[in-house]
């Protein structure tokens, strides 16, 4: 017996589908994407303004100089010299007596952000608190802004001497206030001692 014979190899019917490998793209090709992207980006940005990249809103710092007081000045007068309205106030309040302290600042950063400020008048001989309240924010305008502030405060009708701590806040996160900057005005005596 003659050894054994194998049948032929059928050939198979359809050959397998070619191996697909990534091709990496022309530098022509990831241009145009970059470019597409871009454009895409940019158009949105003028689109949707709001959308735009900013900086952290509480980076940023402030200088504090050239503190003055001035008294007595009137509520009413304050106002006029922050280009302000009195609105509903009555002429009684708008002639209500006590301090201006007059403040340079220079800010870094926080461009439209609120910064609140405090003002707080204390006894100089005690140095107890004997008013207080949070009277403006102030919104610079740019990233580098220098300007004079102004906060005014009621004196007391007596001979004592005073002072007022003024405190900048920075931007409001949550419920904790975070001192940004803070300064004690120079001493004055209470408006009984004015003339």
């Amino acid at each position: 017996m003659g050894a054994p014979t194998q049948a032929p190899a059928e050939p198979s019917a359809t050959p397998p589908p070619p191996v697909r490998r990534f091709r990496v793209p022309s530098v022509g090709q990831v241009s145009a994407i970059v470019g597409l992207i871009a454009g895409i980006l940019g158009l949105v940005f003028i689109a949707f303004p709001a959308w735009r990249p900013q900086a952290a809103p509480d980076s940023g710092s402030i200088e504090v100089s050239d503190v003055r007081v001035r008294q007595p000045v009137s509520f009413g007068r304050y106002l006029k010299r922050l280009k302000l309205q009195p609105e509903t106030l009555s002429e009684q309040q708008l002639a209500r007596r006590g301090v201006m302290i007059e403040f340079q600042t220079q800010i870094e950063g926080f461009k439209g952000k609120g910064l609140p400020l405090r003002w707080e008048l204390n006894d100089a001989g005690t140095n107890d608190p004997v008013d207080e309240d949070e009277a403006v924010t102030i919104v610079p305008s740019t990233n580098d802004e220098g300007r004079t502030w102004f906060v005014w405060a009621p004196a007391p009708e007596t001979t004592g001497k005073y002072y007022v701590t003024v405190t900048i806040y920075q931007p409001p996160k949550g419920e904790v206030d975070v001192p940004l900057e803070a300064f004690d005005s120079p001493e004055f005596t209470g408006l009984a001692a004015a003339p």
